[in-house]
């Protein structure tokens, strides 16, 4: 799982800081905190254990999991080259694989990595909230960017367990919330996200919206009376179906048998 696919709850910040060029360590070695690093205006390489290999680009942001080893084996870097860095620990102890960010926001961005580093610098009071603050903002800008432009076909991907459970499921239970997120692996929120990305609606209302579907067809069958529709498409009784029916179509479900004869 991706680090920004859980709301991660963080438990302490351990630094914040600006490093200039030539400061650093280029080899590390299980790594003791997760950690946030944006490169203001440079090229590096990172080089993780399990082969994977993650080029840094000049505004670009890394997340660098906790116990992770990796090298920077390539930096294209000039006197005036530098990147900020927060380290921080989590709540948690689910360990998420090293992910990379081309940011958008990039004036933002820095400038709350700028913050945070010169509140940890100068220690005056409430820096370490502050050092929180901006910290959760810099993940909000990420998540955001990284929910809101993901590819059409990663989105669905992600939520094929959900949309085949839905589909199997929809006319014959009350489909919680928590049990198409597990499905999918990721959290709630993120789980709406995705379906306000894909489908410009919340789970609910997409189950709502299939059941009044299907609700449809029944009623143009002509072989049920709107008690028995209510039931068969996954309604918990007459009058809520009537509302939901009347919410999505802007008529009650007698009146649109009518039109339909």
């Amino acid at each position: 799982m991706k680090f920004l696919e859980k709301d991660n709850v963080i438990s302490q910040i351990t630094l914040a800081i600006l490093l200039k060029a030539g400061r650093g360590t280029p080899v590390h070695k299980n790594r003791p905190t997760h950690g946030l690093a944006y490169n203001v205006n440079h090229t590096c390489i990172y080089k993780f254990d399990n082969g994977k290999a993650l080029e840094v680009k000049s505004g670009d942001c890394i997340y660098l999991p906790k116990t992770s080893n990796y090298t920077v084996i390539k930096c294209e870097t000039n006197s005036n080259s530098s990147v900020y860095a927060i380290n921080f620990n989590l709540t948690s102890e689910e360990i998420f694989e090293p992910q990379l960010f081309h940011t958008r926001g990039k004036n933002e961005v820095e400038a709350l990595f700028n913050k945070a580093s010169n509140a940890w610098l100068n220690k005056n009071v409430g820096f370490y909230e502050e050092c929180f603050s901006d910290l959760y903002r810099i993940i909000k800008i990420l998540k955001k960017e990284n929910s809101s432009y993901a590819p059409q076909s990663k989105i669905l991907e992600t939520l094929a367990p959900a949309l085949k459970y839905i589909n199997e499921n929809y006319t014959q239970e009350n489909i919680k919330l928590s049990v198409l997120a597990h499905l999918c692996n990721v959290s709630e929120p993120y789980l709406r996200r995705l379906f306000n990305n894909a489908f410009s609606t919340s789970p609910a209302v997409y189950i709502r919206n299939l059941r009044i579907n299907y609700a449809k067809e029944l009623i143009k069958s002509g072989e049920y009376t709107i008690t028995e529709i209510a039931i068969i498409s996954g309604f918990c009784d007459v009058s809520y179906f009537s509302r939901e029916f009347r919410k999505a179509t802007g008529v009650n479900p007698k009146d649109y048998a009518k039109v339909k004869q």
